[in-house]
């Protein structure tokens, strides 16, 4: 048969099992590209000195080079020259590599939704005696996030996705179990046509997800 139902069916909760990794990997990802994202979208906003060099360069290498490679270079490369990396787990390796090249993208959208927020209301902000601090957690902060949130979460899709890569370095996640799997059965079609249906679930979840909560922001405000 080219197709069996049978196996299809009994395969796919075998692969979900590995769904905590999945969704682990990728939420720990997420809190660090975040955290990354924010302090490069700032240090360009304030023309922070050296540091604002940094993030751009950071930037233009993370953005500029695919995420399989970055993988590689850090897990396997680097790991030449550092104990640390060497000694270093595959999640962690993923969770990092996957922190740095989302923080990247995740950069770009909130500084730009920084920069849309009107000038006039940080010129008023700053009549008024605010700090920088104050200004970006008062005035900035509230509009950006309304601005950025759609773009955000679509990398927060990305990422979930881009995960996928971390089964290279011998990460068990959905990926990971379906290459177990695969290579035990030899039934290709059908292990990777579950890996498809669990990711397309999970990712039409979050679409509801992310919709739902721009309507609640939009009341909000």
């Amino acid at each position: 048969m080219i197709f069996s139902t049978e196996y299809f069916i009994e395969v796919v909760p075998t692969i979900a099992a590995a769904l905590d990794v999945t969704l682990s990997l990728t939420f720990i990802s997420l809190i660090f590209s975040l955290a990354i994202g924010v302090i490069v979208a700032v240090a360009d906003y304030y023309k922070i000195g050296i540091l604002n060099r940094i993030c751009r360069a950071y930037v233009s290498i993370f953005r500029g080079t695919p995420l399989l490679p970055q993988l590689f270079f850090f897990y396997f490369g680097i790991a030449y020259f550092s104990e640390t990396v060497r000694n270093m787990s595959p999640f962690t390796a993923s969770a990092i590599v996957l922190s740095l090249n989302m923080g990247a993208y995740m950069s770009e959208n909130i500084r730009g939704a920084i920069f849309a927020v009107d000038k006039g209301q940080i010129e008023a902000a700053n009549s008024f005696g605010m700090s920088r601090i104050q200004t970006m957690k008062r005035i900035i902060a509230p509009q950006a996030f309304r601005v950025a949130f759609p773009s955000l979460f679509n990398n927060f899709i990305d990422l979930l996705k881009g995960s996928s890569t971390a089964f290279v370095v011998g990460v068990v996640d959905i990926m990971g179990q379906a290459k177990i799997e695969a290579a035990v059965t030899f039934r290709f079609f059908e292990v990777y046509a579950a890996v498809m249906l669990i990711y397309w679930c999970i990712v039409t979840v979050m679409g509801l997800v992310q919709r739902r909560i721009e309507l609640w922001c939009n009341s909000k405000y």
